[in-house]
C-alpha cells in the first residue's frame, strides 16, 4: 500500500487552508472554471479543460495539478504560488518531480472541493495519462454514485454518527462541521483511513474520529444515533478491489451491515444505506427484515428502489470488456439462476430502531423523477405515524388534500352490456413512482378532498352519500385514508 502523501504538522495543514482559501479553491469556483453546472457534471467528459488559460493565475495552476493531473513545469508553479507554498506541497506529497523532466512537476493525488470541504483522494491517471490502480483506490466524492450517497443521506441533527465504508470520509466530515456532535468514519481498508485522516486534519474538523477496521469492529461499545454507509455490493465471479466487491450476489457486506446493526444503532436510531440488494422468491424489504435475526421486533425496514436491474442485465453488463465474457456472462447466468434472483435492487435501505410500543412496519416505495432524501424521511415518519396508538384519532382530525399529480385511470372491457369498468387505478410520480388498484369509491373520496373538511368530517359526507355503508367504522376509514396517504395520492393538512 505505497500512499504517495504525508499527514503533515498542524502548521503545514494550516497553511494549506490558507493557500486553499486565498486562491478560492471551491466548488463555485471549480464550476465556473470549467463551465459547467454543479460539480458531478465534472466526471462525464474526461480530460476536461478550464474555459480560460490554466496558467493566468494561481488557481487555475492548482485546479490544473489537482484536477486535471498534468505536467506543469516548477518554475510556473513558483511564480503563481510562490517558493514557500510550492514547498509546502512539496513537503506533504501533494507534488511530486517528474522521472522523465527534472524541471516538472505533478500532482499523485486529488484534492476535490465539495460540500464545503477539500477531499484528497487517488487520481484518476497520471500526466502520461497512465492508469493509477492501487489494489485498493480511493475515489473522490463526485463520482456519480458518491454523489449519490451524499444527496440521499439524512442532515437532521444526532449526537454521534456513524460512516461505514468511509474512504474519503466527506459524509462523516460534512455531518460534523454541520449536524452531529461527533462524527466516526470506519474503513476496512488502511488507504481510506489515511485519506480520512489527512482530510479531516486538513478540513480541520476535531469531532471526527477516524479508525481502520472491519464494518462496526471499531466502534468499542460506542452506540450511534445515525448510521450512514455506501458499502460494497457488485456481484463479482473474481474479487478484484476492497470498495467493490460484494462476494457473488452482491449482498455479502450489505447483510453483515444489517445484521450487526441491532449492536451499535441507538433505540431511536436511523441507518441509512445505499447498495445493491436482490428480489429472490421474497422481495429484498422483506430478506432485509430476516437478517435482522432476534432483533425484528425492534426495527422497521423502508427499502427506496432508485432502479430494478435484471439478472441478464446485469450479466451482459459486468461481462463486458472481459477476456472471457462468453464465459463469464454464462457463469453470473446459472449463478443467479441458482440463487433464484429475480431481479437486482439498487436502492436506498433504511432501518429504524422504533421506541415507543406500536408495531413494525416494512416498506417499500419506488424513485420518482423528484424523489430526494426529503421524500424518503417524511415516508419513514409518516410510517411511524401510521403504525402507532395515535394514529386514528390524528388521521380523523387530518384535513386530506389531493396531490395534484395524481391521475385516475380507468380501464374498460367489452361485455354483454358493451363496455363495462374493468379497474380502476391511481397513480402519481410523486412524492414516489405508484400506481394502486382501488376500489370505485376512493376517487370519490380523492375529488371530495379539498383540504376544508377534516377526514371525520368527509366519513360523515361519504355516508350520507351512500359511497360507504352507514355501519363502517370509522378505524377502518382512517386507515384507507392512510393507504392513500401513503402512496402519495392525498397530503394530509394539520395532522
Amino acid at each position: 500500500m505505497s500512499i504517495p502523501i504525508e499527514i503533515g504538522t498542524d502548521d503545514q495543514f494550516a497553511a494549506l487552508r490558507h493557500l486553499l482559501t486565498t486562491e478560492s479553491y471551491t466548488e463555485a469556483t471549480l464550476c465556473k472554471r470549467y463551465g459547467i453546472e454543479k460539480l458531478s457534471d465534472f466526471e462525464d467528459v474526461p480530460d476536461r479543460d478550464q474555459v480560460e488559460p490554466w496558467d493566468k493565475d494561481a488557481t487555475g495552476v492548482l485546479f490544473r495539478l489537482f484536477l486535471e493531473s498534468r505536467f506543469i513545469s516548477e518554475s510556473t508553479v513558483r511564480e503563481k504560488l510562490g517558493t514557500d507554498n510550492l514547498e509546502l506541497l512539496y513537503a506533504l506529497g501533494l507534488v511530486h518531480g517528474s522521472e522523465d523532466n527534472a524541471e516538472e512537476v505533478w500532482a499523485p493525488v486529488s484534492l476535490v472541493p465539495y460540500v464545503g470541504l477539500w477531499s484528497v483522494c487517488d487520481s484518476w491517471h497520471r500526466p502520461d495519462r497512465a492508469v493509477l490502480a492501487p489494489k485498493d483506490p480511493v475515489y473522490a466524492p463526485i463520482v456519480s454514485n458518491a454523489h449519490r450517497f451524499f444527496q440521499l443521506m439524512p442532515k437532521m441533527k444526532c449526537e454521534r454518527l456513524l460512516e461505514l465504508c468511509s474512504g474519503t470520509a466527506f459524509a462523516a466530515l460534512h455531518a460534523a462541521k454541520n449536524y452531529a456532535g461527533h462524527a466516526y468514519a470506519f474503513d476496512i481498508s488502511p488507504r481510506s483511513t489515511f485519506f480520512a485522516e489527512f482530510n479531516r486534519r486538513l478540513n480541520d474538523v476535531p469531532n471526527v474520529t477516524v479508525k481502520e477496521g472491519d464494518l462496526y469492529a471499531p466502534a468499542d461499545g460506542v452506540l450511534f444515533d445515525r448510521i450512514i454507509v455506501h458499502p460494497p455490493y457488485v456481484p463479482v465471479l473474481r474479487p478484484k478491489w476492497v470498495f467493490h466487491d460484494g462476494g457473488n450476489d452482491g449482498e455479502a457486506i450489505v447483510r453483515r451491515v444489517i445484521a450487526e446493526a441491532p449492536q451499535y444503532l441507538a433505540p431511536g436510531g436511523l441507518l441509512y444505506m445505499l447498495s445493491m440488494g436482490t428480489d429472490r422468491e421474497k422481495p429484498y424489504q422483506h430478506r432485509v427484515r430476516e437478517w435482522l435475526g432476534e432483533s425484528q421486533s425492534e426495527f422497521d425496514v423502508a427499502v427506496f428502489p432508485i432502479r430494478l436491474v435484471s439478472p441478464e442485465d446485469f450479466a451482459v453488463r459486468a461481462s463486458a470488456g472481459s477476456k472471457t465474457y462468453t464465459e463469464d456472462q454464462y457463469r453470473f447466468k446459472d449463478l443467479f439462476r441458482q440463487l433464484e434472483i429475480e431481479s437486482l435492487v439498487y436502492s436506498v435501505v433504511i432501518l429504524q430502531r422504533k421506541v415507543e410500543d406500536r408495531p413494525v412496519f416494512t416498506i417499500r416505495r419506488q424513485f420518482g423523477p423528484r424523489t430526494g432524501a426529503s421524500e424518503l424521511d417524511w415516508a419513514v415518519e409518516w410510517e411511524s405515524l401510521v403504525a402507532s396508538r395515535q394514529a386514528t384519532g390524528r388521521i380523523l382530525q387530518s384535513r386530506p388534500k389531493p396531490n395534484p399529480e395524481t391521475e385516475l385511470r380507468v380501464l374498460h372491457r367489452l361485455g354483454d352490456s358493451g363496455w363495462e369498468t374493468a379497474e380502476h387505478m391511481l397513480v402519481t410520480p410523486y412524492p414516489f413512482s405508484m400506481e394502486a388498484r382501488t376500489d370505485p369509491w376512493a376517487p370519490h373520496l380523492i375529488a371530495a378532498c379539498d383540504g376544508t373538511k377534516s377526514a371525520r368530517e368527509l366519513f360523515a359526507v361519504m355516508k350520507e352519500a351512500g359511497v360507504l355503508p352507514q355501519a363502517a367504522p370509522d378505524e377502518e376509514f382512517a386507515r384507507a385514508i392512510a393507504i392513500l396517504a401513503s402512496g402519495g395520492f392525498l397530503f394530509l393538512e394539520q395532522l
